[in-house]
Protein backbone atom coordinates (compact mmCIF):
# COMPACT_ATOMS: atom_id res chain seq x y z
CA UNK A 1 0.00 0.00 0.00
CA UNK A 2 1.38 3.34 -0.86
CA UNK A 3 2.44 6.41 1.49
CA UNK A 4 -1.05 8.23 -0.11
CA UNK A 5 -3.42 5.28 0.12
CA UNK A 6 -2.55 4.75 3.74
CA UNK A 7 -3.04 8.12 4.55
CA UNK A 8 -6.63 8.33 2.94
CA UNK A 9 -10.05 8.64 4.29
CA UNK A 10 -10.80 5.13 3.38
CA UNK A 11 -7.92 3.90 5.58
CA UNK A 12 -9.16 6.54 8.36
CA UNK A 13 -12.03 5.13 8.28
CA UNK A 14 -11.14 1.58 8.52
CA UNK A 15 -8.75 2.91 11.16
CA UNK A 16 -11.21 4.42 13.40
CA UNK A 17 -13.78 1.52 13.30
CA UNK A 18 -12.99 0.98 16.97
CA UNK A 19 -13.80 4.22 17.90
CA UNK A 20 -17.16 4.43 15.81
CA UNK A 21 -18.21 1.37 18.15
CA UNK A 22 -17.49 3.11 21.06
CA UNK A 23 -18.98 6.53 19.89
CA UNK A 24 -22.25 4.14 18.26
CA UNK A 25 -23.05 3.36 22.00
CA UNK A 26 -22.12 6.21 24.19
CA UNK A 27 -23.51 8.91 21.93
CA UNK A 28 -26.78 6.99 21.12
CA UNK A 29 -26.99 6.57 25.09
CA UNK A 30 -26.07 10.34 25.28
CA UNK A 31 -28.92 11.30 22.71
CA UNK A 32 -31.38 9.29 24.50
CA UNK A 33 -30.61 10.54 28.15
CA UNK A 34 -30.53 14.32 26.95
CA UNK A 35 -33.99 13.79 24.96
CA UNK A 36 -35.77 12.16 28.03
CA UNK A 37 -34.96 14.61 30.33
CA UNK A 38 -36.37 17.47 28.25
CA UNK A 39 -33.44 19.01 26.03
CA UNK A 40 -33.99 20.55 22.91
CA UNK A 41 -33.25 18.06 19.57
CA UNK A 42 -31.42 20.77 17.93
CA UNK A 43 -29.46 21.71 21.16
CA UNK A 44 -28.62 18.14 21.66
CA UNK A 45 -27.29 18.12 18.58
CA UNK A 46 -25.15 21.39 18.67
CA UNK A 47 -23.51 20.38 22.01
CA UNK A 48 -22.50 17.23 20.18
CA UNK A 49 -20.42 18.97 17.75
CA UNK A 50 -19.34 22.41 19.04
CA UNK A 51 -18.76 20.82 22.60
CA UNK A 52 -17.81 17.42 21.37
CA UNK A 53 -16.84 16.08 24.89
CA UNK A 54 -18.53 12.76 25.88
CA UNK A 55 -18.00 13.83 29.68
CA UNK A 56 -18.74 17.27 29.84
CA UNK A 57 -21.95 16.48 27.62
CA UNK A 58 -22.89 13.82 30.39
CA UNK A 59 -22.24 15.76 33.07
CA UNK A 60 -24.26 18.76 31.69
CA UNK A 61 -27.36 17.31 31.52
CA UNK A 62 -28.06 17.47 35.23
CA UNK A 63 -26.97 20.90 35.18
CA UNK A 64 -29.24 22.19 32.71
CA UNK A 65 -32.26 20.68 34.14
CA UNK A 66 -31.70 22.50 37.32
CA UNK A 67 -31.08 25.43 35.46
CA UNK A 68 -27.94 26.50 37.70
CA UNK A 69 -26.74 29.35 35.38
CA UNK A 70 -24.24 29.68 32.35
CA UNK A 71 -20.89 29.94 34.62
CA UNK A 72 -20.92 26.30 36.87
CA UNK A 73 -21.89 24.60 33.22
CA UNK A 74 -18.59 26.68 32.39
CA UNK A 75 -16.31 25.77 35.26
CA UNK A 76 -16.88 22.30 35.44
CA UNK A 77 -17.11 21.66 31.42
CA UNK A 78 -13.49 23.71 31.66
CA UNK A 79 -12.10 21.74 34.49
CA UNK A 80 -13.17 18.14 32.73
CA UNK A 81 -11.56 19.43 29.63
CA UNK A 82 -8.01 20.55 30.95
CA UNK A 83 -6.56 16.89 30.01
CA UNK A 84 -6.84 18.13 26.63
CA UNK A 85 -4.08 20.59 26.83
CA UNK A 86 -1.94 17.50 27.63
CA UNK A 87 -3.20 16.09 24.65
CA UNK A 88 -2.48 18.94 22.40
CA UNK A 89 1.00 19.50 23.69
CA UNK A 90 1.78 16.36 23.17
CA UNK A 91 1.03 16.34 19.59
CA UNK A 92 1.52 19.85 18.98
CA UNK A 93 4.59 19.45 16.67
CA UNK A 94 2.69 17.15 14.43
CA UNK A 95 -0.65 19.32 14.22
CA UNK A 96 -1.26 20.33 10.53
CA UNK A 97 0.93 23.12 9.18
CA UNK A 98 -2.77 24.78 7.09
CA UNK A 99 -4.55 26.93 9.80
CA UNK A 100 -7.87 25.35 9.23
CA UNK A 101 -6.69 21.66 9.25
CA UNK A 102 -4.53 22.91 12.33
CA UNK A 103 -7.76 24.29 14.16
CA UNK A 104 -9.80 21.63 13.59
CA UNK A 105 -7.60 18.90 14.19
CA UNK A 106 -6.88 20.54 18.08
CA UNK A 107 -10.77 21.23 18.58
CA UNK A 108 -11.61 17.47 17.58
CA UNK A 109 -9.18 15.81 19.69
CA UNK A 110 -10.15 13.44 22.39
CA UNK A 111 -9.13 11.20 24.20
CA UNK A 112 -10.13 8.27 21.94
CA UNK A 113 -8.50 9.81 18.79
CA UNK A 114 -5.21 10.57 20.90
CA UNK A 115 -4.98 6.61 22.04
CA UNK A 116 -5.15 5.78 18.56
CA UNK A 117 -3.06 8.43 17.03
CA UNK A 118 -0.35 7.41 19.58
CA UNK A 119 0.41 3.78 17.97
CA UNK A 120 0.88 5.61 14.17
CA UNK A 121 4.71 6.28 13.59
CA UNK A 122 5.03 9.96 13.64
CA UNK A 123 4.85 10.65 10.00
CA UNK A 124 1.47 8.81 9.80
CA UNK A 125 0.27 10.62 12.84
CA UNK A 126 0.61 14.02 10.77
CA UNK A 127 -1.04 13.25 8.14
CA UNK A 128 -3.86 11.04 9.73
CA UNK A 129 -4.57 13.67 12.45
CA UNK A 130 -7.45 15.61 11.25
CA UNK A 131 -8.96 12.72 9.48
CA UNK A 132 -8.91 10.84 12.69
CA UNK A 133 -10.40 13.59 14.79
CA UNK A 134 -12.98 14.80 11.85
CA UNK A 135 -14.17 11.64 11.67
CA UNK A 136 -14.78 11.13 15.57
CA UNK A 137 -16.95 14.09 15.44
CA UNK A 138 -18.75 12.88 12.85
CA UNK A 139 -19.75 9.49 14.23
CA UNK A 140 -20.28 10.74 17.52
CA UNK A 141 -23.26 13.38 16.09
CA UNK A 142 -24.33 10.52 13.95
CA UNK A 143 -25.02 8.49 17.13
CA UNK A 144 -26.32 11.68 19.14
CA UNK A 145 -29.00 12.02 16.12
CA UNK A 146 -29.78 8.29 16.66
CA UNK A 147 -30.30 8.54 20.38
CA UNK A 148 -32.71 11.44 20.13
CA UNK A 149 -34.80 9.72 17.34
CA UNK A 150 -35.05 6.79 19.40
CA UNK A 151 -35.65 9.07 22.87
CA UNK A 152 -38.35 7.90 25.40
CA UNK A 153 -39.24 4.59 23.56
CA UNK A 154 -35.83 3.24 24.24
CA UNK A 155 -34.74 4.47 27.74
CA UNK A 156 -37.32 2.83 29.81
CA UNK A 157 -35.70 -0.48 28.38
CA UNK A 158 -32.24 -0.02 29.46
CA UNK A 159 -31.24 0.96 32.51
CA UNK A 160 -28.13 2.80 33.46
CA UNK A 161 -27.50 4.24 29.77
CA UNK A 162 -25.17 6.68 31.36
CA UNK A 163 -22.43 4.20 31.88
CA UNK A 164 -21.60 3.80 28.75
CA UNK A 165 -19.07 5.92 28.49
CA UNK A 166 -17.15 5.18 31.39
CA UNK A 167 -17.39 1.19 30.06
CA UNK A 168 -15.55 2.92 26.95
CA UNK A 169 -12.89 4.48 28.57
CA UNK A 170 -12.20 1.68 30.11
CA UNK A 171 -11.82 -0.15 27.02
CA UNK A 172 -9.35 2.40 25.55
CA UNK A 173 -7.48 2.21 28.55
CA UNK A 174 -7.08 -1.17 28.21
CA UNK A 175 -6.33 -0.88 24.45
CA UNK A 176 -3.52 1.98 25.52
CA UNK A 177 -1.79 -0.18 27.78
CA UNK A 178 -1.37 -3.05 25.66
CA UNK A 179 -0.15 -1.00 22.87
CA UNK A 180 2.14 1.56 24.88
CA UNK A 181 3.05 -0.78 28.10
CA UNK A 182 2.78 2.33 30.09
CA UNK A 183 0.91 1.30 33.62
CA UNK A 184 2.54 4.96 34.94
CA UNK A 185 -0.47 7.04 33.96
CA UNK A 186 -3.14 4.30 35.01
CA UNK A 187 -1.73 4.41 38.62
CA UNK A 188 -1.86 8.24 38.64
CA UNK A 189 -5.87 7.79 37.29
CA UNK A 190 -6.40 5.09 40.15
CA UNK A 191 -4.23 7.75 43.12
CA UNK A 192 -6.62 10.25 41.93
CA UNK A 193 -10.01 8.74 41.79
CA UNK A 194 -9.16 7.24 45.10
CA UNK A 195 -8.08 10.76 46.95
CA UNK A 196 -11.13 12.26 45.55
CA UNK A 197 -13.38 10.03 46.98
CA UNK A 198 -11.82 11.25 50.27
CA UNK A 199 -12.46 14.69 49.35
CA UNK A 200 -15.87 14.57 48.24
CA UNK A 201 -19.17 12.56 46.93
CA UNK A 202 -20.29 14.74 44.80
CA UNK A 203 -17.53 15.40 42.25
CA UNK A 204 -15.56 13.31 42.38
CA UNK A 205 -14.69 12.86 38.49
CA UNK A 206 -13.76 16.83 38.77
CA UNK A 207 -11.45 16.47 41.93
CA UNK A 208 -10.05 13.72 40.50
CA UNK A 209 -9.29 15.08 37.29
CA UNK A 210 -7.37 18.25 39.00
CA UNK A 211 -5.32 15.76 41.20
CA UNK A 212 -4.02 13.52 38.49
CA UNK A 213 -3.37 17.04 36.63
CA UNK A 214 -1.19 18.30 40.08
CA UNK A 215 0.68 14.89 40.07
CA UNK A 216 1.29 15.22 36.01
CA UNK A 217 2.52 18.81 36.51
CA UNK A 218 4.95 17.94 39.59
CA UNK A 219 6.32 14.77 38.42
CA UNK A 220 9.62 15.17 36.01
CA UNK A 221 9.35 13.95 32.30
CA UNK A 222 12.03 10.96 33.43
CA UNK A 223 8.91 9.24 35.08
CA UNK A 224 7.06 9.09 32.27
CA UNK A 225 10.17 7.86 30.11
CA UNK A 226 10.31 4.47 29.44
CA UNK A 227 10.61 1.83 26.33
CA UNK A 228 7.88 -0.26 24.57
CA UNK A 229 7.70 -3.37 26.08
CA UNK A 230 8.84 -2.59 29.79
CA UNK A 231 6.53 -1.37 32.79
Amino acid sequence: MSFNAENSWKNAVKLTLPILMGYLAAGIAYGILATSTGLPAWFTIVMSFTVFSGTAQYAAIPFFISGVGIIPIFLSTLLMSLRFMFYTLNMYSLLPKERVKRFLSTCYLTDESFALLTTFPANTRQAMMLKVNFLGMIYWVIATIIGIALGDSVSQYIPNLDFALPCLFAILAYEQYKSQKQWKSIFIALVGFLLARQITDQSVLLVAILIAIVIVTLLPQSFFDHKKGKA
